[in-house]
């Protein structure tokens, strides 16, 4: 079974990413840090090549959080030390069969296009 992993990218320093390196640490999660350069690299390459293949894509707005092979108890310790870490507003996603053939810059397109789905939602009476 492979290492539960948390795939992280944020085009700018985050204040809680280094807190959020000793989360995953203390809960035997692995951290593996996304460069700007490995964004057009599918999810699944990130996840096993050593180093995969550089692509050319614009940097993302904003921070993103994959959570990959973690189980619904690892889930469930992680939210919320994300929550208290300041990283609730990141977006954050589950790698699943469907979304592994997806770029990290494909996957943050479609994270968008639900949020505004849910912010249209909550403005209707």
């Amino acid at each position: 079974m492979p290492t539960p992993t948390v795939l992280f990218y944020s085009p700018t320093p985050a204040a809680w990413a280094p807190k959020l390196r000793q989360t995953c640490a203390v809960q035997k999660l692995r951290l593996q840090l996304i460069s700007d350069s490995h964004l057009g690299c599918t999810l699944a390459a990130l996840l096993t090549e050593k180093s995969p293949p550089e692509g050319a894509v614009s940097p993302l707005p904003e921070p993103i959080l994959v959570l990959c092979g973690l189980n619904n108890a690892q889930l469930d310790k992680l939210l919320p030390a994300l929550r208290k870490l300041g990283a609730g507003p990141c977006l954050k996603a589950v790698l699943t069969p469907t979304n592994g053939s997806w770029t990290l810059s494909a996957l943050y397109e479609e994270l968008c296009k639900e949020r505004e789905q849910f912010q249209r939602k909550a403005e209707q009476p």
